[in-house]
């Protein structure tokens, strides 16, 4: 994992107040990977969690660390291929 992926893994954490070990952020190779992940940690904290303002909010989160436009991070995004994280 390059540093700009450990910069966003770090970046998610502090924003969603949750952890990801490093043998999951390595599969986390999607945007929609990584909503995953998110989401089920946040659930089992708060089930009542909206959906869509966690995605906004982690759009915003990519966008801000990656440098991409929002345009760019779709569900279906690769990290590596499609969004140019190192």
């Amino acid at each position: 994992m390059g540093l700009d992926s450990v910069e966003l893994v770090i970046a998610v954490e502090k924003e969603f107040n949750i952890e990801i070990p490093d043998q999951v952020a390595a599969d986390l190779d999607t945007v929609q990977k990584l909503f995953d992940y998110v989401m089920e940690q946040l659930n089992q904290q708060y089930p009542e969690v909206d959906e869509t303002l966690v995605l906004q909010d982690l759009t915003r989160l990519i966008v801000d660390q990656l440098g991409v436009k929002p345009e760019q991070v779709t569900l279906d995004a690769h990290f590596v291929n499609d969004l140019r994280i190192d």
